[in-house]
């Protein structure tokens, strides 16, 4: 069975075993109840009959006491004893209403021998008013009024006996079921508390078991995190080596571009005007012709020079970065009429190509968002040293790049960019300027670019 399985069927278990203790509460209580009414009953019908008898005992003493001294005093028991006897025997058959049928029949004979009684102490008193005291105490002296109070006592004594063995064998059921009860209880109360215990080591094992799937989750998810960040590290690697080959291919080209073509254009000039010094004819046609091969032989210059300096600019090799940065700005703020402010520092940092030719491409890619998007009229250019790094920060006053523009760009322009910044280990910024605009701010730091920290390094 699987672990939640059992975790319900225990769950199911310990609510059975909490409801069994509920019910066996409640019968005890219930039967406690049953058996404090009962003896509640017994108190009530105790009091009804001693009430009873009491009176019977009170009536027969003041009439007695009038009887034999003559005070009309002792009259008043008994005249009290008279107005309470019908509620008394009233309440009598009330509390007696349901029980046994000898116990009832004992009622009935008390208040027939009740009223009897006090029928025999009424006519005692009517013979004393009418033939004096010494006939009254005859009557009076008689077995006739001692006989009805045995029998009075008698019956109210078998009522109490039957009233005592009921309460008796209530008790002795009270305390039977009391112990069943309380071995119901118990057992209940001892199966919960064992399936407490089971529910716990469940739950524990079940926890247990999510702490480990989450801690090989999390070591998965570990995993993952380096295997991605190893690809990423690799992908990086490879994109800056294939940065680095293409930079040297577009050198190579550029060389070959320049000493190649160039010496077959300079040639094909020289060639060209040989000829039309041999010639030195004054056709015009001839002429025009002469005339559109040297133009055609000027465009081939031009644009080879134009090719050449797009695929590595030789004032970079030949002169440094910060001339060929200031060629570059001059270069592509003059034709699109920009004005610019450029600060580098007063010395060469002694970069190496590597850092040189990616500080160069960064710089042209953003004059080149700049002429293309920005719509700006003036921007700056701010090279210099920082502590360890060397910082690089180009800003403009166009319309700046909204950030939807920014992620769909992410892959091209600005995607490069910061490639080329993170691969020298070097941090790359891009932000909106509060006054308008936009700023990217490159930081790269001097010991991976510099050419003396390098060969201090290798040293």
């Amino acid at each position: 069975m699987k672990p939640a399985g059992r975790q319900l069927l225990v769950e199911s278990a310990l609510l059975a075993a909490v409801i069994a203790l509920f019910l066996a509460a409640w019968a005890g209580q219930h039967q406690l109840a049953g058996a404090s009414r009962r003896v509640e009953q017994g108190v009530q019908r105790e009091r009804a009959l001693g009430e009873v008898l009491q009176l019977v005992s009170q009536a027969e003493s003041g009439q007695r006491g009038y009887v034999l001294v003559g005070d009309a005093r002792y009259l008043a028991p008994y005249q009290e004893a008279v107005q309470m006897l019908p509620d008394s025997l009233a309440q009598l058959q009330d509390v007696f209403a349901t029980a046994s049928p000898n116990v009832r029949a004992d009622v009935r004979e008390i208040e027939r021998l009740g009223r009897a009684k006090f029928a025999e102490m009424a006519e005692t008193l009517q013979l004393y008013r009418d033939r004096g005291r010494s006939a009254a105490v005859a009557l009076v002296r008689t077995d006739a009024g001692q006989e009805t109070m045995r029998q009075l006592t008698d019956h109210a004594r078998s009522i109490q006996n039957a009233e005592a063995d009921a309460i008796l064998d209530v008790s002795r059921t009270w305390r039977a079921d009391r112990w069943v009860s309380l071995a119901l209880m118990t057992g209940a109360a001892a199966v919960s508390l064992l399936l407490l215990y089971v529910l716990r080591r469940l739950v524990q094992r079940y926890v247990f078991s999510k702490e480990r799937e989450t801690e090989a989750l999390n070591e998965r998810q570990s995993e993952l995190e380096r295997a991605v960040q190893r690809s990423t590290e690799d992908l990086s690697e490879l994109s800056t080596h294939l940065q680095i080959v293409a930079e040297k291919e577009r050198a190579t080209l550029s060389r070959e571009l320049h000493d190649e073509l160039g010496g077959l254009l300079v040639a094909a000039r020289m060639d060209v005007s040989w000829l039309e010094e041999k010639i030195a004819t004054s056709d015009p046609d001839v002429l025009e012709h002469f005339k559109r091969v040297q133009d055609a032989l000027l465009a081939g210059v031009d644009l080879k020079r134009r090719v050449v300096e797009s695929l590595r600019p030789t004032l970079l090799d030949n002169l440094g970065l910060f001339p060929a940065l200031r060629w570059q700005v001059a270069e592509s703020c003059g034709r699109a009429g920009i004005q610019s402010v450029e600060r580098y520092p007063n010395e060469d940092l002694n970069l190496n190509p590597e850092a040189a030719i990616a500080i160069f491409r960064i710089v042209q890619e953003s004059l080149t968002n700049i002429l293309k998007h920005a719509r700006a009229r003036n921007m700056e250019i701010l090279v210099e040293s920082q502590g360890k790094w060397l910082v690089l920060q180009i800003r403009d006053d166009g319309v700046g790049i909204p950030v939807d523009r920014r992620r769909a760009l992410r892959s091209h322009g600005l995607a490069a960019m910061r490639h080329r910044a993170t691969g020298f280990g070097g941090q790359w910024r891009i932000s909106t300027r509060p006054e308008g605009g936009t700023e990217i701010e490159v930081r790269l730091p001097l010991d991976r670019i510099s050419t003396v920290q390098v060969a201090a390094a290798a040293s």
